[in-house]
């Protein structure tokens, strides 16, 4: 099957019906944030109006604005980043929204409590406004990445389908396993609330390079030896929230793909390199119908 885009008859481009506010600390940086969540026009997809110590600047969620995947996604544009997008993203994709402005005062996008609850809670709050157009959505080509043990792969389907294989040599983990069918469950209620976590060497080195310094036992789940820091919310928490990142990261195409996706041990940085690699499929079929829609002019 050749890599297309089409109109999707079961959904169209939806955004908030009124503006919200959030705030908190950022999990990496500690500091504080202030975002609005506003209506968008159709077209307008996931775009961050940023006003930092950096400047200020307009960024769309989209892969040449990626700036960094190591332990969260980060754009950037005209020198201004905004850190730890994926959850916003995630919660974006579940609830079907297409468009949306996100104004952020600070350098970093509010942790809640680790999951993207906080992002569910405020697009129930405000609701929802049919947009009247046909949401776009993209068929891929089969298309496989890895990296050691990490594997990624991504084929066409009828609809968006994702699968997670979480596999540790952690005698309490183990190996986690999690599913997610847009057709047939619900983010809100079994993707959502699944929380970021840590094994507690991994996070003790994040404290070291800088990072997780707004890290606490209220936004993040430590793994211990012998314990979790907190009870988990679903046995396989971990596993579903791997789950959310992953498809956090699959927004920055910028439209929802029509696709089985398996992964087994991936984070954000082979999340991007597909990414990259279903984005260059995009340019290609671009090019294509740029090319055959040309030729009729001759």
């Amino acid at each position: 099957m050749n890599a297309q885009f089409l109109g999707d008859r079961e959904m169209t481009c939806k955004t908030l019906s009124k503006s919200v506010r959030v705030e908190g600390i950022g999990l990496h940086t500690g500091e504080k944030s202030v975002v609005w969540l506003h209506p968008a026009d159709t077209q307008t997809g996931i775009l961050f109006c940023v006003r930092n110590s950096q400047g200020e600047a307009t960024i769309p969620a989209f892969v040449p604005f990626v700036a960094d995947t190591k332990r969260r996604v980060s754009l950037q544009k005209d020198g201004v980043t905004i850190q730890t997008v994926e959850h916003l993203l995630a919660a974006s994709f579940g609830f079907g929204l297409t468009d949306l402005i996100v104004e952020v005062y600070g350098s970093e996008i509010p942790i809640g409590d680790g999951s993207a609850q906080v992002w569910i809670d405020a697009f129930k709050e405000t609701g929802t406004v049919d947009l009247g157009e046909i949401a776009p959505f993209f068929v891929p080509q089969k298309v496989s990445v890895e990296c050691g043990e990490a594997v990624m792969v991504v084929e066409p389907s009828d609809d968006f389908k994702a699968h997670y294989v979480f596999v540790t040599k952690h005698p309490l983990v183990g190996v986690q396993e999690a599913s997610f069918d847009l057709q047939t469950d619900d983010f809100a209620k079994e993707i959502a609330p699944a929380r970021t976590f840590g094994f507690i060497e991994e996070v003790q080195n994040l404290w070291k390079q800088g990072l997780a310094r707004g890290g606490s036992l209220e936004n993040a789940i430590v793994v211990f030896t012998d314990r979790y820091s907190a009870p988990l919310r679903f046995n396989n928490e971990l596993a579903r929230h791997k789950l959310l990142d992953l498809m956090g990261d699959l927004m920055l195409l910028g439209f929802r793909l029509k696709a089985k996706v398996q992964a087994r041990s991936s984070g954000h940085t082979l999340h991007f390199k597909m990414c990259q690699n279903l984005w260059r499929q995009v340019e290609q079929e671009a090019s294509a119908r740029w090319l055959k829609h040309r030729a009729t002019w001759m």
